[in-house]
């Protein structure tokens, strides 16, 4: 019997950053797909989001008190820093990603790879708009990754698995491509956290392997003559 059951739909980025955690702390989970807002997703988020844990009796919604969840409660690698200052530090570049890359990078992909696989037309306003956005993002995860291994520290923390989805999944399209030829930090930290035994086990590896062999991931390769290197880097 897993420790804990994560409830959401399979193909939810901040679901893989739960697993994520998970495998990281080693702590076994299953999960129960959810249709989305049915009366039952509802009944467990009253927001209508993903995840939602559940350990024994215990149900707890919102990744971030998820992950804090698993880090304290179960045994295992410390994925949270010691010290004010670099607790810190994780918990910034967690509500970066929630607040700034997650909206940005998540739906920039959705519209040039989802949207190309089924046929339609990209938002092309707010293509044009994100690319601010995206390239002020690449600077700053670029300029920490290149001081440090990971974004708080020496080894991997809550915030790594919260990015990884996110920044994983924009580097198919041929903007992602390009910005990371010019972030050999970003680069770098994405290699390594490909290369960890919990992303080789995770779903999220299987959804991203799908995804770049698929006939919009090559659409990217051919557009990415097209991006000039200055305009997302």
């Amino acid at each position: 019997m897993a420790d804990i059951t994560f409830h959401s739909m399979p193909d939810s980025a901040y679901l893989w950053t739960a697993m994520h955690v998970a495998d990281e702390k080693g702590v076994t989970w299953e999960l129960n797909p959810l249709v989305y807002r049915s009366a039952e997703h509802l009944k467990l988020h009253p927001f209508g989001k993903m995840p939602i844990l559940q350990h024994g009796a215990f149900f707890l919604y919102e990744t971030l008190a998820i992950a804090h969840y698993i880090d304290e409660a179960f045994s295992g690698p410390a994925l949270q820093p010691q010290g004010a200052r670099a607790r810190a530090e994780m918990l910034r570049w967690i509500s970066i990603v929630n607040s700034y890359v997650f909206p940005t990078m998540n739906r920039f992909m959705k519209e040039r790879l989802v949207k190309e696989a089924w046929g339609l037309e990209p938002d092309a306003d707010f293509l044009a708009s994100a690319q601010g956005p995206l390239k002020l993002q690449m600077r700053m995860i670029d300029e920490q990754l290149s001081r440090t291994p990971y974004l708080a520290g020496n080894w991997p923390t809550l915030a790594d698995s919260f990015l990884l989805p996110d920044l994983l999944f924009y580097a198919i399209t041929a903007e992602g491509r390009v910005a990371l030829t010019k972030a050999r930090g970003a680069a770098e930290w994405l290699a390594r956290m490909k290369a960890r035994p919990t992303y080789q086990k995770s779903p999220m590896r299987t959804a991203y392997e799908f995804m770049s062999a698929g006939p919009a991931a090559k659409a990217q390769e051919e557009r990415v003559a097209e991006v000039a290197i200055d305009d997302v880097c």
